[in-house]
């Protein structure tokens, strides 16, 4: 696979990922803004702990993009990958 390839293919897979990751994060507020204006009918309890795992979750997800990401583009200057 040519280095271009390769980088292009690791940029992809990264702003794939980053979607994912951002989309999650948003759920997180989401739920907990709901809550806080009064529109949920779940418990405070389970709306808060929902609301902080989509949020962590998020935020860990974007830690092992950004890892990924630059193993992923280390390895296309990696010259004994030819």
């Amino acid at each position: 696979m040519d280095r271009n390839d390769t980088r292009s293919r690791a940029v992809n897979m990264a702003t794939l990922r980053a979607v994912v990751a951002g989309y999650l994060v948003y759920l997180g507020g989401s739920v907990i803004c709901d809550l806080l204006k009064g529109r949920t009918s779940m418990s405070p309890a389970l709306a808060w702990a929902a609301g902080l795992l989509f949020i962590a979750a998020g935020l860990g997800y974007g830690l092992y993009i950004w890892r990924r990401w630059q193993a992923d583009s280390k390895a296309s200057d990696d010259p004994a990958e030819k």
